[in-house]
């Protein structure tokens, strides 16, 4: 998870970088991809808060 997190603040921080430079095209790809990173890291809350995190302290 701590992966995912570098990688929305990455795709975040490009996505800056093409509202300023006028780069639509690819700011709608790189939100996508974006967007992608964001639910997978819902999925892995999910996964942790109610299965590993549980295993793991059993």
């Amino acid at each position: 998870q701590k992966v995912e997190h570098y990688e929305i603040a990455s795709y975040g921080t490009l996505i800056s970088y093409c509202k300023l430079l006028g780069e639509k095209k690819a700011m709608k790809i790189l939100q996508l991809t974006l967007d992608e990173e964001k639910n997978c890291d819902t999925l892995l809350t999910k996964l942790a808060t109610s299965e590993i995190n549980i295993k793991a302290v059993k």
